[in-house]
């Protein structure tokens, strides 16, 4: 360990992120500025820790040699630590295969420790949360850039973000593709459909939206100046898409162009929903009232209708009465008058007799 330490500051000491001072020289120790902040470790035991011996399948394989000398030296590899012969002429008793001691070291556990969290995330669906130190002064609301840049790119988010956009980053299967955006592919699925041949509906949707890429791609060119070069058959490449064999890949101006009309083409859609549904809400309700207003109409003329027919049944009734009443009273006066009439003609008639 001693000498480790010794060489360490021989071949580290101009590093800037390595630091020693008077005591950590004295103690045995050394810094390493890592991103988080500096680190102190000891040289205690740390070159015994870090040393990686042979794997003890390996020590099994050449103590099952049948060559002598393979086995002596299987032997002296995996117990480097001189036996303790019984007795002069005693014969160093072999071991057998599998009993090689296989000291724990860091490497070793390192490996054991990954294959376990590999088998873990094979069974399970994982979310990784990347935790980063704000500040060094251990206060709350208090964000440092600079840490926390250093962070990230040490810890190689900012690499993976920049490699990510520059190749593909938006990952799609066929049937997830053509799922989200089918919307803008509609007419041309149906006449697929339709068609003699049979064709993917995945090529389908790829060409439909290679041509919107292409023309909106042509239409922001030539608002920027540029030439455009238009052309019937758009260029996958340069449009941003690649169809692979179970994937659909997507760079991320092309995912922006397509998310800003597949949002255009849902809002559509949803307004138009809208309106249907609204009409449709507003047309039940007109009927409902319209019915309701018919029945309305319906009570009032049949009341009309009958207050009217009551009125004049009244008035013919009215008329009959007087007409009846009216003919009773001019009957009796007719008959009293004919009745006078008559005895003063007899009388007049027998004066007239006598005489």
């Amino acid at each position: 360990d001693k000498t480790f330490c010794i060489d360490l500051y021989k071949k580290c000491t101009d590093h800037p992120r390595f630091e020693a001072d008077f005591r950590q020289v004295g103690a045995q120790l050394f810094g390493v500025n890592h991103y988080a902040g500096p680190v102190e470790y000891s040289s205690e035991g740390f070159v015994e820790k870090n040393k990686d011996e042979l794997p003890k399948e390996a020590a099994d394989l050449l103590l099952a040699s049948t060559s002598e000398i393979v086995q002596e030296l299987a032997m002296i590899i995996s117990n480097p630590s001189p036996e303790k012969s019984s007795g002069p002429g005693k014969s160093r008793s072999p071991m057998r295969p599998g009993a090689a001691s296989s000291k724990m070291t860091v490497g070793i556990q390192f490996s054991r420790q990954l294959k376990e969290l590999r088998s873990k995330i094979d069974i399970t669906c994982p979310h990784y949360v990347r935790c980063l130190k704000p500040n060094d002064l251990l206060v709350p609301d208090h964000f440092n850039p600079l840490i926390i840049c250093d962070q990230l790119r040490y810890a190689g988010v900012i690499e993976a973000v920049r490699v990510s956009r520059i190749g593909y980053p938006h990952r799609y299967l066929h049937s997830a593709f053509v799922a989200r955006y089918r919307v803008l592919s509609l007419m041309e699925l149906k006449k697929a459909q339709r068609g003699s041949k049979r064709t993917k509906p995945v090529n389908v949707v790829v060409d439909t939206i290679a041509k919107k890429l292409w023309k909106a791609q042509c239409e922001q060119e030539e608002e920027n100046g540029k030439d455009s070069k238009s052309t019937d058959q758009p260029d996958l490449i340069k449009v941003g898409i690649q169809v692979g064999k179970t994937k659909v890949f997507l760079r991320r101006a092309a995912y922006e162009i397509l998310e800003q009309l597949r949002s255009g083409k849902n809002g559509e859609s949803a307004i138009l929903i809208q309106k249907i549904g609204r009409g449709y809400i507003e047309r039940r309700d007109y009927l409902y009232f319209f019915s309701k207003v018919v029945q309305i109409q319906c009570f009032a003329r049949g009341w009309k209708a009958r207050s009217v027919v009551q009125d004049r049944r009244l008035n013919y009734r009215a008329t009959l009465i007087q007409t009846r009443w009216r003919r009773s009273v001019e009957r009796k006066l007719y008959l009293a008058i004919l009745a006078t009439a008559k005895w003063t003609q007899r009388m007049q008639r027998g004066i007239h007799g006598r005489r």
